[in-house]
């Protein structure tokens, strides 16, 4: 990674960068108010089970492998994996958020990133999804696939526990000792992604599934799903 790419990435996946990721809590509101996740210790768990089951089978495998694509040339494999993205997610919500915040990211990244050509190359993007949008990012920025998955994991833990700070009774010190825990084991994380990587993806957290799709029957609510 040159000197630049790293800065941008560390641009791409802050908080400051405004994707509205922010407004998504993946499920984790509706599993806050239901008493599933009430504490550090059981927002580790759900943390873990992100990781294990989402992130590792699914998103950060997905990153890797759009790409890998991109460094091939094979648009249509990155494509390919952008619609199995959207089809892999059993809730409307989830595939809404995960479509706006690519969206946005792209559109974002295309208006400061120099490159003319660029808004032309991502408008053949089909859905749009998350990690097939940073992947298309990252690479651009010179990013490698290994040093994507990390700044893709990065982001998305970090949202988590931001979210778990605003909904449960946890400060802002066991926020970050438990991120620094989760960040600790990311780059093993992403070695058992590179092993896999000609795996077909997995989605397999009937947990998060079910706190997804139920999170737009709450009363009241500080998220968009």
């Amino acid at each position: 990674m040159t000197p630049l790419g790293f800065v941008h990435s560390l641009q791409l996946t802050d908080a400051f960068f405004p994707v509205g990721a922010f407004a998504y809590s993946d499920g984790l509101e509706h599993a806050a108010a239901q008493g599933r996740v009430h504490d550090a210790a059981t927002l580790a768990e759900w943390m873990e089970h992100f990781r294990e089951m989402v992130f590792l089978p699914c998103e950060g495998l997905a990153l890797m492998k759009c790409m890998t694509a991109l460094k091939r040339n094979q648009f249509d494999e990155l494509i390919r994996i952008d619609e199995e993205l959207t089809a892999i997610r059993p809730g409307s919500a989830v595939r809404a958020a995960s479509a706006g915040v690519g969206k946005r990211l792209l559109s974002l990244y295309s208006s400061i990133c120099g490159d003319k050509t660029f808004s032309s190359f991502v408008q053949r993007l089909p859905q749009c999804n998350a990690a097939a949008a940073y992947a298309v990012v990252f690479f651009h920025a010179g990013l490698q696939e290994r040093e994507g998955a990390l700044a893709f994991g990065y982001n998305r833990l970090a949202g988590i526990v931001s979210a778990g700070l605003r909904l449960i009774p946890m400060g802002h010190q066991q926020g970050q000792m438990l991120l620094t825990q989760f960040l600790d084991r990311l780059p093993e994380t992403v070695d058992e992604i590179a092993r896999i990587i000609d795996s077909p993806l997995r989605s397999f957290s009937p947990v998060l599934d079910i706190q997804q799709m139920n999170h737009q029957y709450l009363y009241s609510r500080l998220f968009r799903s």
